[in-house]
């Protein structure tokens, strides 16, 4: 089994191995993109790494998870209809939730909106898959 995944994860991502986490308790990743197309491309992939992922349409919908501990880390879009991604960082971290926040967004994000924002990590979109793996893999890690 664990050899036709390497397989598999060989011919999806020349050179590189899947990641396997202890099927009893996978970090869990919550998505929050308003773009479905966006939400569902890395809920494939984070589970193909292993995770387990959650998704949620927009800010006002990831709420359901604010007090949530199982959560190990938020990909979160800033521009999004009901609660944008700024807004919805701050209610979440208001109700306790702990978990480290990359953005992923079209928006353009200085160092200083940054860390206004308490972001741990930011992507642009378009993006690269690789790296969006690879900081997702680092800020678990370091959680």
């Amino acid at each position: 089994m664990q050899e036709s995944c390497r397989i598999t994860a060989e011919l999806c991502y020349p050179g590189r191995e899947m990641v396997f986490h202890s099927p009893a308790a996978p970090p869990v990743v919550l998505v929050v993109d308003d773009d479905p197309d966006v939400r569902g491309i890395l809920a494939m992939l984070l589970t193909r790494e292993g995770y387990e992922v959650a998704t949620a349409i927009d800010g006002a919908d990831a709420l359901n998870y604010a007090g949530d501990p199982r959560i190990a880390l938020l990909v979160l879009d800033l521009q999004m209809p009901r609660l944008d991604g700024d807004t919805f960082r701050r209610v979440y971290r208001e109700r306790g939730g702990h978990a480290p926040i990359l953005l992923i967004t079209a928006a353009e994000v200085s160092p200083d909106d940054l860390a206004r924002i308490g972001a741990d990590a930011y992507i642009a979109k378009p993006f690269d898959v690789d790296n969006v793996l690879e900081t997702i893999a680092r800020l678990v890690s370091a959680a």
